[in-house]
This record gives C-alpha cells, structure tokens and sequence, in this order.
C-alpha cells in the first residue's frame, strides 16, 4: 500500500489544476478516509505549502510564496467565490473593472457584490471587501475566465460602469472611470447602458455617466438625449465626483456640481 503523504496532495493534477479545494474535494479525488487525510493538510498549512482560507477550505501556495497575497493573483477571485459558496455573488467595481481590461492598475483589493453579509475570515492575508446589494439589482452578470479553467460571476461592462459610477470611491474615482469607460468604448452598447443605468434607478450614477459619455463622445446622441431627459427629472445636484471636496460650479445640462476640472479627466486619458 502506498504511503499516503503530503507530496501526493501537491502533486495531483486535478488538485493543481484547481488551487482550490475543499476537504469533501480532497478525500473523494484522492480516495482517503478522513482521519488520515486531515492531519497531512495541516502538515502541509505549518510547512507553508498549502493556506487554510476558512474551516474545511485551503488553496495551495506557489513555490517560494510566503502566504496567498504573494501568489497568483488570479487565484483571488477564486478564494472570493470559494468564500461566497452556494451565495449569489459577483465580482464588482475596481475588481470588474479589471477583469473587462478597463484598468491598468494592479489587484490590491477583491470588490465582490452580495446580497448577504458574509464574514471574512481574521487571517485570510487577501483583502476582500464585500459590498452589499439588494436582490432586484443581480441582474447584467456574466461568467469570465480568471485561469485556463475557471471562470468567476462578474458584472457586464455596461453594469460594471454603473456601479462604478454609482460608487467612484469604490472604482478609483472618477478619473479612473472616465479611463475605463474610455478604454472600452468600441464595446458599449449605448441603448443598453442607458436602458440599464435608467433600471439601476439612481440619479447620481445617471448624471456621472452621463456627462463622461458626452465628454470624451462616447454613445449615440439619441441615447444620450435619453439619458439627460431621465436626469432632468431630479432636481437635486450630485457631485462629479464624492471623493472629492464639495465645491466648483453647477452644471444644469447633467444635475452635477463640477468639484472635478472636466479638463484635467481629459488630460489623464492622455498619459
């Protein structure tokens, strides 16, 4: 009888492959009773070689890696949905951004949206920061691939502008939503941007998005009338963007007090 031991965790294909696995996972796949299989994972936890993410959930670290945040970041959205289990979930904001290439910006936060308040383990050394969302508003979602074989829910790139201009403070700001919008141009649908910015139902993401359309002239004008016909109907102001101080000029035409230089978003395209 072989010798059952930690190499044959680290070296099984189907367990590589994923990255992540469970305890119910690795005893079906490896064919070991319990008793013997869980004290070899928590060798391989001392030894550094595989990270516990929460009870009965590990995931494997690269070579030479000291804990999850120096490893491969792909694996992050992996360790999100693993975290999220049966849950609806999806990748959102900065993080969806991301993925649709509307960044250049390195991964220093996983952004997943749910419905249900989750806790997130202590020592998990990745951040993940959940934003709570109602049930009414899963919807404009797609599956992406994250490694060669696993994919994560993520927010379609006309939702992922919504909320991001819905919440800048969790996109960066402005400017760097004014970057992803601009990055993705060719691929937006205009009709179903402001079909689906009209049903998310909030005004400040409306008139944010709205005047970064018509700035960098982005949209067919008709969808645009649309969209400032929608806006109209709020009479308050909305700041460009709320991570910043609350000052500069109103613009009537979008519902926005300017607290942002239009100027210096159309100069940070540039560079």
């Amino acid at each position: 009888m072989t010798r059952k031991n930690g190499i044959d965790i680290l070296e099984h294909p189907v367990l590589l492959r994923r990255g992540i696995f469970s305890t119910d996972e690795a005893e079906k796949i490896l064919g070991w009773p319990r008793k013997q299989l869980n004290p070899i994972l928590f060798r391989l936890i001392r030894k550094g070689k595989l990270a516990r993410i929460k009870p009965g959930l590990f995931c494997m670290k690269p070579p030479g890696t000291r804990d999850l945040k120096e490893g491969y970041t792909q694996n992050w959205f992996l360790i999100a949905r693993a975290l999220a289990g049966r849950r609806p979930y999806f990748v959102s904001h900065y993080s969806a951004m991301q993925l649709h290439a509307m960044t250049s910006g390195s991964i220093q936060t996983v952004f997943v949206s749910m419905a249900e308040q989750l806790r997130i383990p202590k020592n998990l050394s990745i951040p993940i920061r959940l934003v709570t969302i109602p049930k009414n508003r899963f919807w404009g979602l797609e599956e992406k691939w994250v490694t060669n074989e696993e994919k994560v829910w993520v927010s379609e790139i006309e939702r992922t502008l919504i909320d991001a201009s819905d919440r800048p403070d969790l996109a960066g700001g402005m400017m760097e939503i004014a970057r992803g919008l601009w990055l993705v141009r060719k691929e937006i649908d205009s009709s179903k941007l402001v079909d689906s910015v009209k049903r998310f139902d909030s005004y400040a993401a409306a008139k944010r998005l709205g005047f970064l359309m018509e700035k960098l002239g982005v949209g067919l004008e008709s969808d645009l009338r649309r969209l400032r016909r929608f806006v109209k109907a709020s009479t308050s102001y909305a700041f460009l963007d709320p991570t910043r101080g609350k000052t500069g000029p109103y613009l009537s035409r979008w519902r926005l007090r300017l607290n942002q230089d239009p100027a210096e978003i159309e100069k940070n395209l540039m560079t």
